[in-house]
């Protein structure tokens, strides 16, 4: 596959990790809270190394397995069509009207991460590994984009690079908030109020609206490789 087009999909794929709701929101609640700069930089960094990590972890674990990722093959499709699936599932659950009732269950989600954010460094930063590995669209995701690059049949220096590329994408937005907060604090602390509560009044429709988005993109690229599939015998 040529370089180009698997840093496109990959920044797709990325950028799909880095929407992720829950984790933005305690990034914006530890840049409103006590030392910002230290708390949420060592979250993003946790983010960043749980991506890697992950993604390296894949690799290797496919290649121990003979697994092939090139366009068309059976271990591709499978995956492209399966993630969409039950991208599609999760999607149509966020997106459905909520029982009578269900808002008193969930509500205060956003005083429980403020919580998390007080809890001590070394257990905070291990809330970035666990949220990032236990939602299934990102497990998805981040199946794609190892499948990505073992698919390429990269050199091993490319490969690290591709990998260190998803990583600080799919930590664009915990990232980004923290550049902008050092550029001009007076000017963002209001933006992030409004982000938080934004994403606390609307986190079911961008999960659901992401995930059917999601299952779109996967499926279409299943059903595309479905017209070069390989027999593998």
């Amino acid at each position: 596959m040529p370089i180009i087009r698997t840093i496109t999909e990959l920044t797709a794929c990325g950028l799909a990790v880095a929407l992720s709701p829950l984790d933005i929101a305690l990034v914006f609640l530890l840049l409103l809270g006590a030392t910002p700069f230290l708390r949420s930089g060592l979250f993003s960094l946790a983010w960043f190394f749980s991506s890697s990590a992950a993604i390296a972890l894949l690799l290797t674990v496919g290649r121990s397995l003979t697994l092939s990722m090139e366009r068309g093959s059976v271990q591709q499709v499978g995956l492209d069509l399966f993630a969409a699936g039950a991208l599609l599932a999760l999607g149509i659950r966020e997106l459905d009207p909520k029982p009578e009732g269900y808002e008193d269950l969930s509500e205060g989600w956003i005083h429980k991460l403020e919580k998390v954010g007080q809890l001590p460094l070394l257990v905070m930063m291990l809330v970035a590994p666990l949220t990032l590995l236990l939602s299934p669209d990102n497990l998805f995701l981040l199946a794609k984009g190892a499948a990505l690059v073992q698919g390429g049949n990269y050199e091993t220096s490319s490969e690290i690079g591709l990998i260190i590329y998803f990583s600080l994408i799919s930590s664009l937005f915990l990232l980004l908030p923290i550049l902008l907060l050092l550029v001009g604090r007076q000017q963002v602390l209001p933006l992030l109020q409004k982000g938080k509560q934004l994403i606390e009044d609307r986190s079911s429709l961008i999960l659901g609206g992401l995930s059917l988005g999601l299952a779109v993109y996967l499926a279409w690229q299943g059903w595309t490789g479905l017209g070069n599939f390989q027999i593998i015998t």
